[in-house]
């Protein structure tokens, strides 16, 4: 059997995805009844399996919940933490095609939320700095549901829109109160060296290649993202990359780093860190935001890796640039928010960035960001994915 899944579904799947993984609340597990036993090999990821054993790359989700729930009972099933990352000789559990339907279908089940009217919780946090990435920013996100924030609790926040590296080491410098940032590595490292506190899981995206209607390298359609890669290195067709250190241009790192293409290891256009990229002219780094490499990207008639969100929020202005390379399992990408550790710095707004991860984990907030974009795609932008939200989806607590 062969499944076929629009944006939206693609967008729902992702809570699904990583609603399993184990830096997210564990929904209640489920029996899982394996249809066939499966040892990963090397050059395998969870896309790949998928299109193997149900003739569609989007079906993973489905794999990682049912090995999980295998795992509970017995370990010698792989618990799968981060769904970008299988190893060599780890055991996965793959369900019939009548359980993946099942298990694809409650993706898309969202919590029964009564939202209530943003007034003040009398709790006045007043000057709140977020550091945070340029895709919640250009996404226009944050100005959708920052006013409720400000209204219920006192606040003037104030947004500083950069790379996720950039927005990590404000933090550590202590000129931001909390960070809400896309590179999981990045995060984990920046609270296990003690700059960030409590990280909570807030949301998750897809990232996407986009590029020219023309397509010069053959990429359409293709879900190993690493072969089309592959391919636009081959054909030296113009690619721009951010070049700054955020997580987008961490993980198009990692994605060409699971090419066979020669990469070289170079200077950041600040010259402040290294990075790897391939060889060429037809690459070209630019040290920006998405935003202005979607532009320049657009002028150019080159490819770049963006992020769905700021894609899309992009096309409402008019862009000649197409979704060309999506649905591998490599490409997925989960937000998270952090507190900046006030031992560190004392002078940071301790209240107001605890008040703030409290608003945007809860299921209220979370039900705002499954509405933004609604209206104008026909599906959200982000996924929600906080503890409150996946508790919520499966009835473990009575959110209203």
């Amino acid at each position: 059997m062969k499944f076929k899944f629009g944006l939206a579904i693609v967008v729902s799947m992702i809570a699904l995805l990583f609603a399993s993984a184990v830096w997210a609340a564990p929904p209640a597990q489920t029996s899982a009844t394996c249809e066939q036993e499966v040892v990963v090999q090397a050059d395998d990821w969870l896309s790949k399996i998928a299109e193997k054993a149900y003739g569609d790359v989007l079906a993973y989700p489905a794999i990682v919940e049912a090995t999980n729930a295998q795992h509970t009972a017995d370990d010698s099933f792989a618990n799968i933490e981060n769904p970008d990352v299988i190893e060599i000789g780890w055991k996965l559990c793959l369900p019939s095609t009548t359980e993946v339907e099942t298990l694809l279908a409650r993706s898309l089940e969202t919590p029964a939320v009564t939202t209530s009217p943003a007034e003040p919780t009398g709790q006045e946090v007043g000057r709140l700095v977020l550091a945070t990435t340029t895709s919640t920013e250009n996404s226009g996100l944050l100005q959708a549901i920052l006013p409720d924030f400000e209204t219920r609790y006192g606040a003037a926040v104030e947004v500083i829109a950069v790379g996720t590296g950039q927005a990590l080491e404000l933090g550590r410098n202590g000129d931001a109160d909390v960070v809400l940032v896309h590179a999981r590595d990045l995060e984990d490292a920046f609270v296990a060296e003690g700059a960030g506190v409590n990280r909570q899981d807030v949301m998750y995206n897809d990232f996407v290649i986009v590029g020219p209607a023309a397509d010069p390298a053959g990429t359409r359609g293709q879900t190993d993202v690493a072969a089309a890669l592959s391919q636009i290195a081959q054909s030296q067709s113009p690619f721009i990359s951010r070049g700054d250190n955020s997580g987008t241009h961490v993980k198009e790192q990692d994605l060409w780093q699971a090419t066979s293409i020669p990469l070289v290891e170079t200077a950041s256009v600040d010259g402040t860190s290294t990075y790897v990229r391939p060889e060429g002219d037809w690459y070209q780094s630019i040290g920006q935001g998405m935003g202005a490499t979607l532009t320049v990207a657009d002028e150019q008639q080159a490819y770049t890796l963006s992020d769905r969100a700021t894609y899309l929020a992009r096309t409402l202005e008019g862009t000649d640039l197409e979704i060309l390379v999506e649905g591998d399992s490599r490409m997925f990408n989960p937000y998270g928010v952090i507190a900046v550790n006030p031992e560190l710095h004392p002078s940071v707004n301790t209240a107001g960035a605890q008040a703030f991860i409290d608003w945007m984990t809860s299921v209220e907030t979370q039900q705002l960001i499954a509405q933004f974009g609604v209206e104008e795609f026909g599906s959200p932008l982000f996924t929600p994915d906080s503890a409150a939200w996946n508790e919520a989806k499966s009835g473990d607590t009575g959110a209203q």
